[in-house]
């Protein structure tokens, strides 16, 4: 894809995109062309580069010493500073730490993946600098995002940002990156199964905005995941180059549209609703690729059902006070902002039966589309070890009833957990493919 080639013109969808990312670079050897690379793009003498402990070993100590080499000032902002740490959250106090270690002057580099990327965006936001980023991972689809996850008091809050100048994938690195971390870019970009149906769904009840540019090009990263997931177990150079362009033109495609409708759905929002059962408990929960990856075998399981069944027998019925209830008992301390949400959508998200009938056909030529997608889903996590994860077999089978249960209140956005809730079959779809998500686990614990 050529940036340039979409950005600042009139699209087919009526709108005209705005992509501010300058430049997307996966290569073998990026690491060595960065300083060149920065240098074309600032004025700047003054980096301050941000890392932690982990990502300082895979990338930054070398990055740091081939920019001093440049005569760039480097002023490291280490975020993590021991690996035996707990994984970098981002949250206030790390953000905090950038920010008091930013001036006016300078120019901010990220070296990392997920959680480093998030800080650093919200933070060179805030201080109205420019920022790049140097990937270690592909570990996710936020690298070209113009919104950054903080988890504020144990919830995960989306702020708007500024999207960065550079992408700087260097193949290399990203080919010996952990392999937990593969697992997770994998698991995030197989969730946009789910997401591009639920897409779909909005456009068939709704006639939500759609933008086929943006629908194809998270389409054709998903369709190249899958023809060659064995490239990327293999830690072939051109697997993981499907598997980072594919996390980083999702994200492209959202900031397309304006939001993460493109990538982000059910699967998505279980993922969600287990970050705040951890934050409010205290617990650790599996990385978020790897719940996305994990819910997108649930998600998937829906629209295949949905596919199968006959929509006359659906019986719609939109009961608020047991939806207040519901919330209230299952979001805890968290419920007001839920209740909120609720007020926002309720009238939005009511359909009538003559509504879905009306939306059935073309709602089922689309999951048929998918089939072999959807399908495809439940092997390629076998393929990748996901059953096979002790965090994914311990997950807290109370909180993943709830999640499957609640989740879809936890956004303003159409999905299939909503359209089930709506036609009362959640609990009851919901229970099945918890059932077959367990017989996986079982298979795979022998």
């Amino acid at each position: 894809m050529d940036i340039k080639e979409v950005s600042g013109k009139k699209c087919s969808c009526g709108r005209t995109h705005e992509i501010p990312i300058k430049d997307v670079i996966i290569e073998e050897n990026a690491l060595a062309r960065t300083a060149d690379l920065l240098k074309e793009l600032t004025e700047e003498n003054k980096i301050y580069l941000v890392l932690d402990q982990n990502t300082k070993k895979a990338a930054g100590s070398e990055l740091k010493e081939r920019l001093v080499q440049a005569n760039f000032e480097v002023q490291e902002i280490l975020l993590k500073e021991r690996e035996a740490d707990d994984h970098l959250v981002p949250e206030p106090v790390a953000l905090f730490k950038i920010i008091s270690a930013i001036e006016e002057d300078g120019y901010v580099l990220a070296c990392g993946s997920g959680s480093i990327n998030d800080l650093t965006a919200y933070a060179a936001h805030k201080m109205k600098l420019p920022y790049s980023i140097f990937a270690t991972a592909p570990s996710m689809d936020g690298y070209a995002s113009s919104v950054s996850s903080i988890t504020v008091n144990g919830v995960k809050q989306t702020y708007n940002t500024t999207p960065p100048e550079l992408i700087i994938a260097d193949l290399k690195i990203l080919k010996d990156a952990p392999w937990k971390l593969i697992q997770s870019g994998l698991g995030d970009l197989l969730g946009k199964v789910s997401s591009l149906l639920e897409w779909k769904l909005g456009v068939a009840l709704f006639d939500e905005y759609f933008c086929q540019e943006a629908f194809n090009l998270v389409e054709e990263v998903l369709d190249d995941l899958i023809n060659n997931s064995d490239k990327i177990i293999a830690r072939k150079k051109s697997g993981i180059e499907i598997l980072t362009k594919g996390l980083i033109y999702s994200g492209i495609s959202m900031m397309m549209v304006g939001s993460s409708r493109p990538a982000s759905g059910t699967e998505h929002h279980i993922s969600h609703f287990f970050d705040m059962y951890a934050g409010i408990s205290k617990e650790h929960v599996p990385t978020h690729g790897i719940k996305v990856g994990t819910a997108s075998f649930i998600s998937s399981d829906y629209y295949l059902r949905l596919l199968e069944s006959d929509f006359s027998q659906f019986e719609i019925t939109h009961n608020r006070k047991a939806r207040e209830k519901e919330i209230k008992e299952a979001y805890l301390d968290k419920a007001d902002g839920i209740l909120e949400l609720l007020d926002q959508r309720w009238e939005h998200d009511l359909i009538s039966k003559e509504d879905l009938l009306s939306a059935e056909e073309e709602i089922k030529n689309n999951i048929q589309e998918f089939k072999d997608y959807l399908l495809s889903v439940e092997t390629i996590l076998d393929d990748f070890g996901f059953f096979e994860r002790e965090d994914v077999r311990n997950l807290n089978r109370d909180w993943l009833k709830k999640a499957v249960n609640h989740c879809f209140e936890i956004r303003f956005r159409y999905t299939i957990s909503t359209l089930l809730r709506q036609v009362g079959l959640l609990d009851k779809w919901g229970a099945a493919a918890i059932e077959k998500l367990e017989v996986k686990l079982a298979e795979n614990n022998k």
